[in-house]
């Protein structure tokens, strides 16, 4: 489609002008208004690249290169999204209103010139994240490739137990001989999925990406053991060779396993996110006309965060618009999610990509506007290697160095090299203290201290708040760590884990139970003894003990949570009381039946089993008095969302899958980007990969010590791992090592050639460690503090950081001495005795005993600001348990509930009395859903419904599902019933008519009262009209229940004729049972006159008709407030 537009060229530096907005640099305004053919830019750290990218889109409108619907603009996290699309709508508004928002007509497709103003809902850039958008395409066009649209979004946890039901279904001998647990060959099945997923088969080598190529890969390694070990010293094969093919061997089964799993979830109707990406670029590549509609749909393009992309992202791009104008915004330097399938070598082939004649232009935006001068010192210094071996790549990309504008504060710069790591938290509550507490105020600035992993985050947030500093652990990992959350996970495992003897221990040297040392030896000393015993209480023979032994996996055996169940039944007088204080005995017993009768109610719903424990453990009362910890409650309150949103993406909602689901959603939360916001006054403790994307103004990187940061590689064999894909069938294989396979005449052949591919890895992982430290320098807005200390939780003295000393010779930072002090572990200044268990009270103990004693002698009968109520609730018993106290009927009632009414009246009037939280069932879900769809097949949505539907559905950036989510709260096994529902409807007699009305809702009255009337379809037939109810449940047992059943089916009836002003007796209304495929037609309905009868009989002597106050939809009369 051409455009004619009716200005003339206005530039960025009369935009900014007009929009009363700082004029851009040189490099922003080129960036700006750079010509609509592909183009990368590369941006810094802090060089206003959102800010920029907001104003290219105004210069594009301004200059009537594009309305504004026809502009797309793509980055990497919801938070990103989000704050791109606000930008941008902000300032299209200010466009407009300045007039700078030209007359453009599409000349080919439009009859009248529209304006394209930012007033327009409708006519706003698209701005998402890169999944959701691929999301969207392949739902618009699933049916092309023989796909459902409404693939339901598997969530991490339901994946993850799908796999785990396929292993166990598929699984067989083979996996034996690896010695790998059920859930570690599940985590390895899923995660070799996902990766065949993400490297689409074409891009093999010659292969087509089955499983037998895997197999044929693993075969490849079988002949090294066999060769001469090419060494007369050497005794045994070389490990590398014995290895490497013992790490290839499971891939064969695995790669079956993972193809599996691939099947159940396309008969299932199922995708992850995964497959977003690769099924839209089947799309792309099997329909050319999909490509040429988007490229029509969308004139510009802005792709954000592009170092963050991964290789399949790429391709679905550039197959979308290659040779189109595509802006793309990256910084090789902050490329720090290359576990997760991101490549900074994307920016290198940019040009390639996206251009036919393999060239386009590169621009740099390279002042920052958030570093001092010291700190951007700091940070150029630290990634200067990485900038040289860019530019020595062939078709390397220039990376400039940053640099900030004239008058910009120089900033600070401090570095300590502590001896211990109690001096190394000491000296960075200091600094904190000195910059957030006093004097500067707590609602002035904000601190964050950045980690490379969470392990010893608690401890330093202990310390600041030791040192009067606020302190915020971000992500889940922090929440579970807080002291009350700590103890409800403590005790879910406990009753779940007979050997969660660790959190066991926590819970009784607590202030709940305050279990001394010496009784917890004793504990473990019964443990002991009942792993030598039978359930009689016999001793074990030396036999059987030694078999027993070798059945079992090495952490299991003795259980400290078998013997503290145990000792909660025993007699005082068993004999293994012997080893405990009285105290002791007492406080153990009483765990033990504690944690006994909590077992016995695991079976209750996850939210309300945890905030039983809660009560248990008296976590409310205790938070509530504490005046000290004013985040309790809330951290009480955000681990019940945890649970829910567990409960939300899970099937199951079990204890066991919770643990799990917890376990490897806090690995996940550490590694991705935080959308938090910083808060003033607080240090917020976080790993460096989530803070990418924020900013404070005082930062603190701990840890500065070689194996820490740069930390350690945890694995040095790449991808010869269990469960992971050979390098040679990823997409960007040419930017990994490469490891010579064949060809070898000497084991010590192959040796020097894994040795050479380990010392590449080892080089890769180096420049990641560095990209690291460089995003967490630029975080700092004013100043920075790096740390570290020669001595930390080992025994083995660390030494500092290759950073550290860099920037020293730089004169950076004063110079770091190599070694410590201390030749041995030095004992820690604040060593000292403490008397334990501690006390819970401390320094409170006095007051909380004084206030004690005055509550226990003050007089129990005065009266409360509770008095009235509870005697309005003993009042209220009495009635109950004397037949009495008449309840009043609702105003509206669900016509569905007529029934109820008529057949059980008490048993409506008692729950009138005193109306109970239902709760919701699961089946109760499928119906709802089941309706929608049936309603959206049929176009149910009509006038405003469809407007608010449309607004509900454009994407701000807010959400990455792209629509595929509307079912994603349903389990597997719902889902399968879902699927089973739409094919038995989509055979039925309903599936090629259409319905004249879709769930409308009708009031109609009866006898004075108002029934709600919903009716889910109503059809035209010869003869009149038929209403017909659709049920997912199971059909009516027997005619009395059919009986009942057909009131609401009457009631339909009477309200439907009146509402369309016809005569009743041409009206039916029948019953669709889904799930049995059986249509039920009552051989008659009751008139009007049946209906009031059969209303005022069952109802009058029961129910006070004179005193109906409710004006609700709801049936509950009371207020809980009013309670």
């Amino acid at each position: 489609m051409s455009l004619s537009t009716t200005v003339s060229t206005v530039s960025a530096l009369d935009i900014a002008a007009q929009l009363e907005l700082p004029p851009p640099t040189s490099e922003q305004q080129a960036v700006i208004e750079a010509p609509l053919t592909p183009t990368l830019v590369v941006a810094g750290a802090g060089s206003g690249k959102t800010e920029t990218m907001a104003n290219r889109v105004l210069w594009l409108l301004a200059n009537g290169h594009a309305r504004p619907d026809q502009i797309l603009g793509l980055t990497f996290t919801r938070k990103a999204a989000g704050e791109l699309g606000e930008r941008i709508n902000r300032r299209i508004t200010e466009l407009d209103r300045a007039g700078l928002m030209p007359m453009i007509a599409g000349t080919d497709d439009a009859d009248d010139s529209t304006e394209a103003a930012g007033s327009d809902l409708f006519n706003t850039p698209n701005v998402s994240t890169y999944n959701s958008f691929a999301s969207r395409l392949f739902t618009d066009n699933a049916l092309l490739l023989g796909r459902e649209p409404e693939s339901v979004l598997l969530s991490e946890t339901s994946g993850w137990l799908l796999a785990r039901r396929v292993v166990i279904e598929h699984g067989d001998g083979r996996l034996v001989p690896f010695g790998k647990s059920l859930d570690q060959v599940t985590d390895a099945v899923l995660q070799l999925s996902r990766a065949l997923a993400e490297n689409p088969p074409a891009w093999h080598d010659g292969a087509s990406g089955a499983p037998h190529d895997l197999a044929a890969l693993a075969q490849s390694f079988a002949y090294l053991p066999d060769l001469p070990y090419g060494n007369p010293r050497k005794k045994k094969p070389y490990d590398s060779a014995v290895e490497s093919l013992a790490s290839v061997a499971p891939l064969p089964v695995l790669a079956e396993l993972a193809a599996h799993y691939s099947s159940e979830k396309r008969r299932l109707g199922l995708i992850e996110f995964s497959d977003q990406v690769a099924l839209a670029l089947q799309v792309c590549q099997k329909v050319d006309a999909v490509v040429d509609r988007y490229r029509d749909q969308y004139r510009v393009v802005l792709l954000d965060e592009y170092q963050d992309t991964s290789v399949l992202q790429t391709e679905l791009l550039h197959t979308l618009f290659r040779d189109h104008p595509v802006m793309a915004v990256g910084d090789p330097h902050q490329s720090i999610y290359g576990w997760r399938g991101a490549s900074s070598a994307n920016l290198l082939g940019f040009a390639q990509d996206f251009s036919a004649a393999a060239s386009a232009p590169t621009m740099s935006l390279s002042f920052t506007w958030r570093n001092p001068a010291r700190v951007l010192d700091t940070a150029n210094a630290l990634v200067a290697p990485l900038s040289e071996a860019l530019r020595a790549k062939p078709g390397g990309i220039q990376v400039e160095t940053l640099k900030v504008p004239t008058g910009t504060r120089p900033g600070t710069v401090d570095a300590v090299m502590a001896q211990t790591i109690a001096e190394e938290a000491g000296a960075v509550a200091d600094w904190f203290a000195a910059r957030l507490v006093g004097d500067h105020g707590p609602a002035d600035y904000s601190g964050a201290m950045l980690f490379r992993a969470r392990r010893e985050m608690d401890y330093f947030a202990e310390v600041l708040r030791a040192h009067g500093v606020r302190a915020h652990v971000l992500g889940l990992g922090g929440l579970l760590s807080t002291p009350e959350v700590a103890d409800v996970v403590s005790v879910l495992r406990v009753v779940h884990d007979p050997a969660a003897g660790s959190e066991l221990v926590r819970l009784l040297s607590g202030a709940r139970y305050r279990v001394g040392a010496r009784d917890l030896a004793a504990l473990a000393d019964v443990a002991r003894w009942l792993a030598g015993h039978d359930w009689a209480q016999q001793a074990i023979s030396a036999d059987l003990r030694g078999k027993l032994r070798a059945s079992v996996a090495g952490d299991e055996g003795s259980s400290l949570v078998d013997a503290l169940d145990f000792l909660g039944t025993a007699p005082d007088s068993h004999g293994q009381f012997d080893g405990f204080s009285e105290l002791g005995r007492a406080r153990v017993q009483s765990a033990g039946r504690q944690l006994a009768w909590l077992r016995s109610r695991a079976g209750l719903p996850l939210l309300d089993f945890v905030r039983l424990i809660e009560q248990e453990f008296r976590l409310d009362i205790e938070l509530t008095a504490n005046e000290a910890n004013d985040l309790g409650l809330a951290n009480l309150y955000s681990f019940h969302d945890t649970v829910a949103a567990f409960l939300d993406s899970d099937e199951q909602g079990t204890l066991a899958s919770f643990l799990r689901w917890l376990k490897r959603a806090e690995l996940q939360d550490d590694l991705g980007p935080r959308a938090e916001l910083s808060e003033q006054g607080t240090v917020q403790l976080v790993t460096i990969h989530g803070a990418k994307g924020l900013e404070w103004d005082f930062v603190a990187i701990p840890n500065l010590t070689e194996k820490s940061l740069p930390a350690a590689a945890r694995d040095t064999s790449g991808w010869l791992r269990f469960g992971e894909l050979p390098y040679g069938f990823r997409g960007d294989r040419s930017e990994l090592p490469e490891l010579e396979i064949i060809g070898h005449e000497t084991q010590l052949d192959y040796e020097l050639a894994f040795q050479t591919y380990k010392a590449e890895l080892a080089t890769r992982h180096d420049d990641e460690e560095r990209r690291l430290i460089y995003v967490a320098a630029t975080r700092a807005k004013r100043e920075l503090l790096l740390t570290g200390s020669f001595w930390g939780p080992g025994s083995t003295m660390r030494r500092p950081s290759r950073y550290l000393t860099e920037l020293a010779e730089a004169g950076i930072i004063p110079a770091i001495p190599d070694t410590s002090d201390e030749v041995v572990k030095p004992d820690s200044a604040e060593d000292g005795t403490e008397l334990w268990p501690f006390d819970p009270l401390a320094t409170r103990r006095p007051l909380v005993e004084a206030a004690a004693t005055r509550v226990a002698g003050s007089q129990a009968d005065s009266p409360t600001r509770w008095s009235h109520a509870v005697t309005l609730l003993l009042e209220e018993r009495a009635l109950r348990l004397a037949g009495g106290a008449a309840a009043p009927v609702p105003t509206r009632i669900p016509a569905s509930r007529f029934k109820d009414y008529v057949d059980d009246p008490a048993g409506v009037a008692a729950e009138l009395r005193r109306p109970m939280p239902q709760r919701p069932y699961r089946a109760t879900r499928l119906g709802t859903l089941f309706h929608s769809w049936v309603e959206s097949r049929a176009g149910g949505a009509t006038g405003t419904d469809r407007v608010d539907a449309a607004l509900n559905e454009l994407d701000f950036g807010t959400d990455d599902d792209g629509g595929t989510g509307t079912l994603s709260d349903l389990g597997v096994p719902e889902q399968e019933q879902f699927a089973a529902l739409q094919a038995t409807f989509e055979r039925s007699e309903w599936a090629d008519r259409a319905p004249v009305d879709v769930e409308i809702e009708i009031h109609h009255v009866l006898g004075g009262q108002v029934f709600v009337c919903k009716l889910d379809a109503v059809y035209q037939t010869p003869t009149g009209y038929q209403v017909v109810d659709w049920k997912t449940g199971r059909a009516p047992k027997n005619a009395a229940d059919l009986e009942l059943k057909q009131t609401q089916l009457a009631l339909y009836r009477l309200a439907y004729a009146r509402w369309k002003g016809i005569d009743p007796s041409i009206v039916d209304a029948v019953f669709y049972f889904v799930a049995d495929d059986t249509v039920i037609a009552p051989e008659r309905l009751y008139s009007e006159a049946d209906l009031l009868a059969a209303w005022s009989g069952a109802m009058a002597p029961v129910l006070d008709e004179a005193s109906s106050e409710s004006s609700s939809d709801s049936e509950s009369m009371v207020s809980p407030e009013k309670l």
